[in-house]
């Protein structure tokens, strides 16, 4: 067995899963994403992860479509982001646009991307609700 110790790049753990465990992880973390946003600011939740997760989380939850105004609309990336800025006390990026780029790239970091984390905290962890991890509540 051949090991390459100098190897760069972080495992994306979602490769070794079936599209179906992709697709079920991705409801699960949208679910879960939209339950975090549905809590008033006056709760006191902080993310406790980094800035660059959160806006990764945003990005991916984004993208599924599923967050939707009243007319059926999906809502656009910015204002998912400065919701979850405002329920998670997290200062609104600059830029969201160049960082949610940057987060799904990650180059020059070992670190995989949110999503790849949050399917291993399901999959081989087995946590019911990974994102109760990355949220504090302050004040208790």
């Amino acid at each position: 067995m051949e090991i390459n110790i100098d190897e760069r790049h972080a495992y994306n753990y979602t490769e070794g899963l079936t599209k179906e465990q992709r697709r079920e992880a991705l409801e699960l973390m949208t679910r879960q994403f939209k339950e975090l946003l549905e809590r008033p600011d006056s709760d006191n939740l902080y993310w406790m992860g980094t800035k660059t997760d959160l806006v990764d989380l945003v990005h991916e939850v984004y993208m599924t479509e599923r967050m939707v105004d009243r007319q059926g609309r999906p809502f656009g990336f910015a204002r998912i982001l400065e919701r979850a800025c405002a329920v998670l006390h997290v200062v609104m990026p600059c830029n969201p646009y160049s960082m949610a780029f940057n987060a799904r790239n990650r180059k020059g970091v070992r670190q995989t991307t949110m999503f790849s984390r949050f399917c291993w905290m399901v999959y081989s962890r087995k946590a019911s609700h990974p994102l109760k991890e990355m949220v504090k509540r302050m004040g208790e």
